[in-house]
């Protein structure tokens, strides 16, 4: 549910024709996507492995971005929620690949809404409570959300002495083409 009031920042930030909010949710996706093709040649074995610190598995975390991609979203766009994946088994990676490309769309959908003095109602259970929280800010923790668990999956990939893809900015520059030689 979203709230609509005043505020004295509208307008979207813009760096040199570039809607640097869009880019952030443009990045995330690229991310996701490099580290979903990374890990389609895991073994099952490999896939089922987690290290101290981390959310779980790699396929359990991998659900859970794409869970938490389509759960920010539908809060952000006002549209119900889809039915969670299944963490256990590990849904595949056509399935997850396809929540987490419908997730990434929405998000960047809503990161290019002019209206961010929107707020978005967050119920969570730690701490337990409902609050209103500002679009911009719930925005922020979306892409916080992925990034942190990317790493987390990198960290296991390490591990398992795996090289874990570029996930950087400099690679989204790069790749997308907003590099441009002097």
């Amino acid at each position: 549910m979203l709230v609509h009031r005043a505020s004295e920042f509208t307008a979207t930030a813009r760096l040199r024709g570039v809607d640097v909010l869009v880019e952030i949710f443009r990045h995330n996706a690229m991310m996701n996507r490099r580290l979903l093709e990374a890990c389609r040649r895991l073994s099952p074995e490999q896939l089922a492995t987690t290290a101290v610190g981390t959310y779980g598995t790699i396929g359990a975390t991998l659900v859970h971005i794409a869970n938490s991609q389509e759960g920010y979203a539908a809060r952000l766009l006002d549209v119900p929620r889809p039915e969670p994946l299944a963490q256990d088994p590990f849904p595949g990676f056509d399935v997850v690949a396809e929540r987490i490309a419908h997730g990434d769309a929405q998000l960047e959908r809503a990161a290019a809404k002019p209206d961010m003095d929107r707020k978005v109602k967050v119920t969570g259970d730690d701490p337990p409570g409902t609050w209103w929280l500002p679009v911009s800010l719930f925005l922020l923790q979306a892409v916080n959300h992925s990034t942190e668990h990317r790493s987390q999956i990198a960290t296991i990939l390490t591990q398992l002495g795996i090289e874990a893809p570029n996930m950087d900015g400099w690679t989204y520059f790069f790749e997308s083409g907003h590099m441009e030689p002097v």
